[in-house]
């Protein structure tokens, strides 16, 4: 069983990389890290405890990643949407153009 302040620091990270504040979770990141690390020296050698707390960082850390890939993504997808919007959009100021067809040609 982790600690509750290790869940608490968990609920942060995960909280934090879902908002896609970057800044706050790579410092809660580095956060969590060095807690887990320090629980996990305290057991002795060979502890499944400790065993525990490396597969709790690993997930955590991995759910922040693909969180982190998904939010780029987004943001990307949304850079295109907007790049290709900007070509069919007129300037502000500029008269609207219509299309001209002639029949009789």
């Amino acid at each position: 069983m982790i600690p509750s302040s290790l869940e608490q620091l968990e609920a942060e990270v995960r909280g934090a990389a879902a908002s896609r504040r970057y800044a706050d979770t790579a410092r809660l990141a580095a956060e969590f890290g060095k807690a887990l690390r320090a629980y996990a020296q305290t057991f002795p050698r060979n502890d499944p405890r400790a065993r525990e707390a490396a597969r709790k960082l690993h997930e955590v850390l991995s759910w922040t990643l693909l969180m982190l890939k998904a939010a780029r993504a987004s943001c990307a997808a949304e850079l295109r949407r907007v790049t290709t919007a900007g070509r069919y959009v007129r300037p502000c100021g500029q008269p609207g153009r219509t299309a001209r067809l002639r029949l009789d040609g």
